[in-house]
């Protein structure tokens, strides 16, 4: 079922008040990782094992290249955890504020000029002249 204009521009209204509401914010994903020493007679070198952990890894894109934090659990982990979640919110009501943009625009009219004003507009159409000059 398609949304009428007035339906549209109140649903992006409503989008865009839920931009004011963001706390801090940052890019990029934490990853959670498990990791084997090394040690032969360690039980992380058992077959099936994951190894040691869990250990966290904030990773994100600065100028162009991956930038990696290694986090342990704690209140900093919570606090990085907390701002890339924001984040992630941030870019989910991006991406709905655009959608409704777009249904918006294929939504309203296209205004027709009437005949008088498209004869205005094609006489000031600039026309270049050519790059080479005729011998004459």
């Amino acid at each position: 079922m398609t949304k009428s204009l007035v339906e549209l521009e109140a649903e992006r209204e409503s989008l865009l008040l839920e931009f004011t509401k963001f706390g801090d914010m940052r890019r990029g994903s934490i990853s959670e990782v498990y990791r084997r020493c090394g040690k032969d007679n360690c039980a992380c070198a058992k077959s099936g094992h994951p190894g040691h952990g869990p250990f966290y890894a904030y990773t994100t894109k600065v100028e162009g290249k991956t930038k990696t934090l290694q986090l342990r659990p704690g209140p900093r982990l919570e606090k990085i955890q907390g701002e890339v979640d924001e984040y992630k919110k941030f870019r989910n009501i991006s991406d709905r504020v655009v959608n409704v943009n777009e249904q918006i625009c294929d939504t309203r009219a296209i205004e027709e000029p009437d005949a008088q004003e498209k004869k205005r507009r094609s006489s000031r159409v600039f026309k270049p002249q050519s790059a080479r000059r005729s011998k004459r």
